[in-house]
């Protein structure tokens, strides 16, 4: 929350992990990821305008880069309330034939094509973040798919090249191939300058606070897990992932509020797979997780199908996006239902309240659907190539009676579209 209505703190308690249904290995178990508070004069935000934010804990062994940019969090920058809009896409999940379709005559990858269709949607906004689920290979050796991926690193690339700012990185598949992995993963992300959170390669790193500027706001995007496939996190490097952990996540959402981030965007991996409904972990942790003081919004992912957005005192959850990208479908996964092949782009205008603080004042959402011949994602009210009209109605009906499922209204929009306006605000 951001300034506007008391709330209570709740009482925290430990997320207890809930295994996944599905075609993945199941893993139970609890564990708390200690981490120190970072008190507010440990940090020292610097600011670039339209790039990275980053602030570091003195000490923590980063680099905090010299201010190239007008800060965003100066006061009176433009006229009127500062407003940003939002864009949030589910699973991008590569698995073989994904990485097939990509693969190019001179033995590389190039996913581009796969995501053109969603670069209009995704540039248009202030802030466009990713689930990268598939931890990426450091030099594209020894790749692997499911059940333990280490992809591409071109899927970098074509991030990037689509539009998105920054991506959530904690996932049950963020261990897949251990340090690698994470290593992989960062460095590919870094090199194309894309922001990240959910994986780090030492305690500093997992101490840097990695801010965005949208629209002139500050914005901090943290990522967590409900578990992992490969087992408990490793003692002796705790840092590699997170996981979900109500007082984790409000101690890494107030040392970001201290490093100067004006809203705060959780991604939560949770869910059962193949199910629209929510779970006992979504329905207990999702509204402890965004009453936090230090908390404006909540987005989920994992279970593989569009889930319901859910609101509590005019903050929101939207607790499933579903696979943006992926070879899921009932004709290539058994048990995978019709939705596994349906995404969607969920657009959120947030706005500067008079009294100070921030409040999300539009929602609405863009379906989307992979075409399994190609892997290309399709935006279903525009789409880009001859797709049965039958079957992407089918999908955006889908995805829309999901997403209202829990009664919040979430309007379809098109491309170019502004961001529908909650009713009220």
């Amino acid at each position: 929350m951001t300034g506007g209505r008391p709330r209570r703190r709740p009482d925290w308690l430990l997320a207890e992990p809930v295994s996944a249904d599905g075609g993945e290995r199941r893993v139970g178990w609890a564990l708390f990821c200690a981490l120190a508070v970072v008190v507010a004069a440990l940090f020292v935000p610097t600011f670039d305008t339209g790039s990275q934010v980053v602030a570091t804990a003195p000490g923590a062994g980063g680099t905090t880069p010299a201010p190239t940019g007008d800060d965003p969090t100066a006061s009176g920058a433009a006229e009127g309330p500062r407003s940003f809009v939002i864009a949030a896409t589910g699973d991008l999940l590569v698995h073989e034939a994904v990485a097939a379709s990509a693969a190019t005559p001179d033995g590389g990858w190039d996913f581009r094509p796969q995501l053109s269709g969603v670069a209009e949607v995704l540039t248009a906004a202030d802030l466009a973040i990713c689930h990268v689920e598939s931890p990426l290979s450091p030099d594209d050796t020894n790749l692997s798919y499911y059940p333990a991926f280490n992809v591409p690193n071109e899927l970098a690339d074509a991030i990037a090249a689509t539009g998105w700012d920054t991506c959530s990185l904690a996932s049950n598949h963020a261990l897949d191939t251990g340090e690698t992995g994470v290593r992989g993963t960062i460095e590919a992300l870094d090199r194309v300058g894309v922001g990240h959170h959910g994986m780090a390669r030492s305690a500093d790193e997992r101490a840097r606070i990695d801010l965005r500027d949208a629209g002139g706001v500050a914005v901090a995007h943290l990522s967590y897990t409900y578990g992992l496939n490969t087992g408990p996190l490793p003692p002796e490097a705790p840092w590699l992932t997170n996981l979900i952990d109500v007082p984790t996540i409000a101690a890494d959402a107030a040392a970001a509020r201290a490093a100067g981030a004006e809203f705060v965007v959780v991604s939560l991996h949770w869910g059962t797979q193949y199910s629209a409904e929510l779970d006992d972990l979504q329905r207990a942790i999702g509204p402890r997780v965004i009453a936090l003081d230090e908390v404006d919004l909540v987005i989920g992912h994992h279970a593989h199908v569009v889930q319901p957005v859910t609101e509590l005192d005019g903050e929101y959850v939207v607790n499933g996006l579903g696979n943006f990208l992926s070879n899921q479908s009932p004709e290539t996964c058994g048990g995978c239902p019709p939705g596994t092949s349906d995404g969607v782009i969920v657009r959120l205008r947030v706005t500067e309240r008079p009294g100070g603080g921030f409040a999300v004042t539009g929602l609405d959402h863009i379906a989307t659907w992979v075409d399994r011949t190609d892997h290309h994602v399709v935006v279903v009210s525009a789409p880009d190539r001859e797709a049965d009209p039958a079957v992407l109605d089918a999908s955006a009906t889908r995805t829309a009676a999901a997403l209202a499922s829990a009664g919040v209204v979430v309007p379809a929009a098109r491309p170019g579209d502004p961001v529908a306006p909650v009713a009220g605000s």
